[in-house]
């Protein structure tokens, strides 16, 4: 089975193993590589996936990097209880230099730092006049997040979540894996809805949903960076002009 991820095309055999091939950046799959090595070191509540065979030195093409395949569902409920116990594993990790050496710049692949820029620059050329103004509202709102640092995993969308008998068992696709705000990683869960996340998270909720904000730009950011085509991420935006709410509450 075939599959396009972010930075990967992936070749799963499903039970079984899942080889990556970088597209692109090969220093970075290094290291995200031995990331993913130290992650699996940690005690998490739930699987990591194992790297059974790094071939990363390999020209660009033929490089690769076997990781086990880690077993369960998504779902589309979630218990408080279940995400409780992985933001707190999450928030449990100390960031050590080395840990932190090997993760990604939050939103590396937005832009990093310059993601304000970024969007502006990729982004804004493709909104009209009122679009490109509630994006610059989303922008100024991610501008005054206060500066927050945890152990993030980046990307908990229901697909990298594997559920079995109400929890979360295991969690795959650490490549945005950064240290940053954990509002970021709450707000992936409102797709079980926001009053989860201000049930869970309380403190967290105004930032989550300013994380949240990002997404759809963000997500655009990368496609284009890739070569891609950014249309679904700018239809999810445009949902959210229309309603003049970003995002909305339900």
């Amino acid at each position: 089975m075939f599959e396009r991820g972010t930075f990967n095309d992936a070749l799963v055999e499903p039970g079984k193993w899942v080889a990556r091939f970088p597209r692109t950046d090969l220093a970075d799959a290094r290291r995200r590589a031995q990331a993913l090595g130290r992650i699996g070191q940690l005690d998490l509540p739930f699987a990591v996936p194992e790297i059974l065979e790094n071939r990363l030195d390999l020209p660009l093409g033929q490089a690769h990097v076997i990781i086990s395949y880690v077993p369960g569902k998504p779902s589309e409920t979630a218990s408080d209880e279940a995400v409780l116990e992985v933001l707190d594993a999450l928030a449990a990790v100390e960031l050590d230099d080395e840990l932190v050496a090997l993760l990604d710049e939050p939103l590396h692949h937005a832009g990093g730092r310059h993601v304000a820029e970024t969007v502006t620059e990729l982004v804004f050329p493709l909104l009209t006049a009122d679009e490109r103004g509630q994006a610059s509202d989303i922008l100024q709102r991610f501008a005054n997040l206060p500066t927050i640092r945890g152990f993030v995993h980046g990307d908990l969308a229901p697909v990298n979540l594997r559920w079995h008998n109400g929890k979360v068992t295991g969690i795959i696709d650490w490549d945005f894996a950064c240290a940053g705000d954990p509002a970021l990683d709450a707000a992936a869960f409102a797709g079980y809805g926001w009053p989860l996340v201000r049930r869970v998270r309380p403190d967290f909720y105004e930032r989550a949903r300013t994380h949240a904000a990002m997404f759809p730009l963000t997500g655009a950011v990368s496609a284009l960076r890739q070569g891609g085509d950014p249309a679904r991420f700018l239809a999810w935006f445009r949902r959210r002009c229309a309603v003049r709410e970003h995002p909305p509450a339900s």
